[in-house]
């Protein structure tokens, strides 16, 4: 959800409400790759007729602001060879666009095999670059920068660290990636190098997203952590016909959660969607949900208000009965559920006509309801955009699990209703009185006020999704 940027709270029992006026965002900002060409003479030619003074921004921020130890100046521009940084683009490709962050990346840094092909200080060949990190959510590409370490002796020192993720729509993302690729393939066909190594891998690239077929084969390769060609033909052939049974995009977001079973990844997830479940037939309204610029959680938001008029509870505490008969699920059947082992999604998959069988992970009541509200909400999303496709909740951050937990939270906890019930008081014990009232738990009306202006915000002062340098 989009970032509050307000003044934090003095140590007090009621407050002036809001803070500021609603929610934060929603217009996503652009990457651009601007450069200069200066060639200069250097054993690898790719490498020397590619040098640039090179400046990336994404919106108003400046990715390349840095310090040169050398000439002790501060500027936007540095001093590297376009070469490797294309290469990384191209060979990076397919992961870069269809490989998401790890579920667990807050708690435990990726793989490395994972971060060669999303952070670009991969690039390398001995070039420094700044500590870039970019993970596609599926329908903006996330990026994140680090400054570099103040006692850090190297030739350029990067300055500018977000506070927060920028995003980039997915479409922007890669006609500036493309564009800058194009570009310095062009270079070296200028400078006599023709069909380079990057040429040669960059055509490859062009003709498999030109074929459908190919285009698919390379992003469910992605999708389960594996360069191209690289997945084992019997996986991916597993894969393949496992992601038509349940959905394309239901596939991606359960190989992102069994991220970590590596080359038994497909096993998993089958064993999760060939497990029984308690059998519901979800009686939703046919929702349009709103084209127009916004993140995820802002349509979410929107869906869970609009729902909420159609069932005639516009506010107050939603009874998990109403939960149970949009899902078409008997109470019994859910409060007497188990589930099996430590599943890392909750699936609702079909089961006949119009049936879709549940297969929850949630134990605790309040976060089983919060479960359940997510389904609806993947329920809305998932039947407009891939109808037939499989229910996913999972702990990832994409596009779909973000405005699965938002609408979640607004549709459980209405912001109005919470507001009218605080009454201004947001002390420790009031907080636990909401979620109690709601049923929510105390983080999901602690979100719910950050998000829209009345609590502030309390995280990491990087705002990145792990230590580039831990």
């Amino acid at each position: 959800m989009a970032p509050a940027a307000i003044m934090a709270i003095p140590c007090q029992r009621r407050i002036q409400w809001p803070l500021k006026s609603g929610g934060s965002g929603g217009k996503m900002a652009d990457l651009r790759f601007d450069f200069e060409w200066l060639s200069y003479a250097d054993a690898d030619r790719r490498v020397g007729e590619t040098t640039a003074q090179l400046k990336v921004h994404i919106g108003d921020l400046c990715l390349t602001h840095n310090e040169d130890a050398w000439s002790r100046t501060v500027r936007d521009r540095v001093t590297v060879s376009l070469y490797p940084l294309a290469m990384w683009f191209a060979s990076s490709w397919w992961r870069l666009n269809h490989e998401v962050l790890p579920a667990d990346a807050r708690n435990r840094v990726p793989v490395h095999d994972w971060r060669m092909s999303h952070e670009l200080a991969a690039a390398n060949m001995g070039f420094v670059w700044p500590g870039i990190v970019f993970a596609s959510d599926r329908d903006a590409m996330n990026i994140w920068t680090q400054a570099s370490r103040c006692h850090e002796r190297a030739s350029v020192k990067y300055l500018n660290g977000s506070g927060s993720v920028r995003s980039v729509p997915m479409t922007q993302f890669a006609d500036a990636a493309t564009s800058f690729v194009n570009a310095v393939v062009a270079r070296l066909d200028a400078v006599g190098l023709q069909n380079s190594d990057l040429a040669q891998l960059w055509s490859i690239v062009l003709e498999d997203m030109a074929n459908p077929e190919e285009c698919r084969r390379r992003r469910i390769e992605a999708e389960l952590g594996f360069d191209p060609k690289e997945c084992p033909d019997a996986v991916i052939g597993q894969a393949m016909a496992f992601a038509q049974t349940i959905g394309e995009s239901s596939f991606a977001e359960l190989s992102g959660a069994y991220a970590k079973n590596g080359g038994e990844r497909v096993e998993a997830m089958r064993e999760l969607a060939d497990a029984s479940g308690i059998v519901g037939r979800p009686d939703l309204p046919d929702m349009d949900l709103e084209r127009s610029e916004g993140e995820p959680w802002q349509h979410a938001v929107s869906a869970a208000h609009e729902l909420r008029g159609r069932i005639g509870r516009p506010g107050g505490v939603l009874p998990d009965d109403a939960l149970h008969d949009l899902l078409g699920l008997q109470k019994g059947e859910v409060e007497n559920w188990m589930p099996q082992g430590q599943a890392k999604a909750s699936v609702a998959g079909k089961r006949g006509a119009g049936d879709l069988a549940f297969i929850l992970r949630k134990r605790h009541p309040v976060s089983r309801r919060f479960e359940l509200a997510r389904f609806i909400g993947d329920h809305i999303r998932s039947v407009e955009r891939e109808p037939g496709s499989w229910l996913v909740t999972a702990d990832l951050a994409t596009a779909r699990q973000k405005f699965q937990r938002a609408f979640a939270a607004e549709f459980l906890c209405p912001i109005a209703s919470l507001v009218e019930f605080l009454d201004g008081e947001v002390s420790e014990s009031a907080i636990e009185d909401a979620a109690s009232e709601f049923a929510v738990s105390e983080r999901t009306v602690e979100s719910l006020l950050e998000n829209n202006g009345y609590l502030a915000r309390e995280g990491p002062g990087t705002g990145m999704p792990y230590n580039l340098f831990g």
